[in-house]
């Protein structure tokens, strides 16, 4: 008895770590290649250009005051885009697609690679090349920390900043939670590209309310992050564990608006007064009933609060 129940449990175990192995093995690729992902995924208001060797994106669009937009980990310019149909009749929005991710390459960066400079030095040649002044930020979890970053790197051009549920405080943390970060064999299932399933269910989780999660947001997303190169550049990006000095969040003396959604499950609203107490002359704003991605979630919301900061700033 004891014989056949032994057998029976290898085969069960056997199945299980084979299955899945199989079904990786036989999956058509995921991946689109640059030329498609450009031809497909960019839009009329999209640009293109070049540094460190590498073609870069970003959306343009309105005309008025500057709002300079960066998405988070695993994000895209077009997250921002509901909210920039909203705001482009009074301000010019630029959503940049930060190296690796959207359709920016990553540059060649080495056998050391600094991804936190590079950032700082992306978001320098944003601003440089396309002669922005008077700039507001706005960015959102890790794109917030290269907004405060930025922020204190220019203070002479970046007069504003918008957090929108920012990366900065215990990130060993908050990376720890990140699957990219536990599971390293995740480089080889990942070959063929994202599973929609995957991307499907990461929506779900960053947003409070399911009931928003259209079909269309996780579907472009997935397309995003299949684009040839962005899987390598993301799992480079999470296994190299580089974070900000907090201390610099310090140094900030523009006005700052915090948002944070209540239901945030990848980083803690209680975090936005760990911000509110470093920011000289800031404020916050928490929502209920909305998760990571305000900009996404609350997007009207969001832009009623940022005007009247703008404006009152």
């Amino acid at each position: 008895m004891f014989k056949k129940l032994g057998k029976g449990l290898f085969l069960l175990l056997t199945t299980m770590l084979v299955l899945p192995m199989v079904f990786f093995f036989f999956m058509p690729t995921r991946i689109i290649s640059k030329e498609v992902a450009r031809v497909k995924l960019s839009l009329p208001t999209s640009h293109f250009m070049f540094w460190r060797g590498a073609e870069v994106h970003y959306l343009d669009e309105g005309h008025g005051p500057v709002v300079l937009m960066i998405h988070g980990y695993g994000g895209s310019a077009r997250n921002f885009e509901e909210l920039t149909d909203s705001l482009k009749d009074s301000y010019r929005v630029i959503s940049v697609d930060l190296p690796g991710f959207g359709l920016s390459d990553m540059p060649l960066m080495g056998l050391q690679p600094d991804y936190l400079k590079m950032y700082r030095d992306y978001i320098s040649f944003v601003l440089d090349t396309l002669q922005l002044h008077d700039v507001c930020v706005m960015g959102n979890s890790m794109g917030g920390g290269i907004g405060w970053l930025s922020a204190g790197d220019h203070p002479d051009k970046i007069t504003r900043l918008v957090l929108l549920g920012s990366a900065g405080y215990d990130p060993q943390k908050i990376a720890a939670n990140l699957t990219m970060v536990r599971f390293k064999s995740l480089g080889r299932l990942l070959s063929k590209g994202m599973p929609e399933f995957v991307t499907k269910n990461r929506s779900y989780r960053i947003y409070a309310n399911p009931e928003k999660v259209d079909a269309s947001v996780w579907t472009l997303n997935n397309e995003m992050l299949n684009r040839q190169g962005n899987i390598e550049s993301m799992l480079a990006l999470a296994w190299a564990q580089q974070f900000p000095d907090t201390l610099l969040i310090k140094r900030i003396k523009c006005p700052a608006l915090i948002v944070w959604g209540k239901q945030d499950n990848v980083i803690p609203w209680e975090h936005a007064e760990r911000f509110h107490r470093d920011i000289l002359h800031s404020q916050v704003i928490i929502y209920d009933s909305c998760g990571h991605v305000p900009m996404m979630e609350s997007p009207g919301r969001l832009k009623g609060d940022f005007i009247r900061f703008v404006m009152g700033s």
